[in-house]
């Protein structure tokens, strides 16, 4: 497991400006290109291929970048962020209203318009993924209901990247997580979860922070325990020996909710 001296999500030297140049930045860091690159592909490979679908789609996301959004953007017209720290959720209003000093996803959109193979600009596209998002919405851990006085409608698709790996302190907080997430779904909709297999630690600039480490199997039994169904899954191995992080695959899990718990 991680060491005790590494900082947490929350702490204030989490810096989301910081983490998306680092990890998802434009500059050719091929350890970056394998967080981009297989995380966009998969993601479009599963809502071209119509398992998962709908109006409505909820993102819980660890950090405010907008890359699987904006894959998303073309399939589902009612979007709903969820941003679970202050800094995140002020750097995805920033985007979101174009204001100045945004963080600049420009070359993320211009690889999903590519993959698209249209003569879409990476501008127009952008623009409809601004419309597609409805709300941003704070998702607060420290309250016993995350989503405070806020009701949201369950969702077709709730879409969570990386988010249940960098926030949960132990497996106990992973699936207390997870279950809230899972009761944003609605019966019959899906689940897209992706993480970081043995992960213990990421680098933000010089502070080390603690990532929790987990198994696939463990993954599938929390899955089922709150009343999801796997439907698709696969894995990547970490091609890159980077000091940044140290997961073993990056994994993908689309389960489809069989039942409330």
């Amino acid at each position: 497991m991680a060491s005790l001296q590494c900082k947490h999500y929350h702490d204030e030297e989490y810096d989301p400006c910081l983490i998306f140049s680092t990890y998802i930045g434009a500059d050719k860091d091929p350890s970056k290109e394998q967080l981009i690159v297989y995380p966009i592909k998969v993601l479009r490979d599963i809502f071209s291929s119509g398992l998962v679908k709908g109006d409505t789609l909820i993102d819980l996301t660890a950090t405010s970048t907008q890359i699987l959004i904006l894959v998303a953007a073309d399939y589902f017209d009612n979007i709903i962020l969820l941003q679970s720290c202050e800094s995140d959720e002020q750097e995805a209003q920033k985007w979101l209203n174009k204001e100045a000093g945004a963080i600049d996803h420009s070359h993320l959109t211009t690889f999903v318009c590519d993959l698209k193979g249209e003569c879409t600009e990476w501008e127009e596209h952008e623009e409809k993924t601004r419309r597609a998002i409805k709300q941003i919405v704070r998702w607060d851990i420290t309250k016993d209901n995350p989503l405070g006085d806020v009701v949201l409608a369950q969702a077709d698709c709730v879409l969570s990247a990386g988010y249940l790996d960098l926030v949960s302190k132990d497996h106990e907080m992973y699936l207390k997580l997870l279950k809230q997430i899972c009761s944003l779904v609605k019966i019959g909709g899906h689940l897209i979860l992706t993480g970081f297999i043995n992960i213990t630690y990421y680098m933000v600039g010089q502070h080390k922070f603690s990532a929790l480490t987990y198994n696939e199997e463990f993954v599938r039994k929390s899955l089922a325990s709150c009343g999801f169904i796997i439907e698709r899954s696969g894995k990547e191995k970490n091609r890159y020996n980077s000091d940044l992080f140290d997961y073993e695959y990056l994994a993908y899990f689309v389960s489809r909710k069989d039942r409330e718990v």
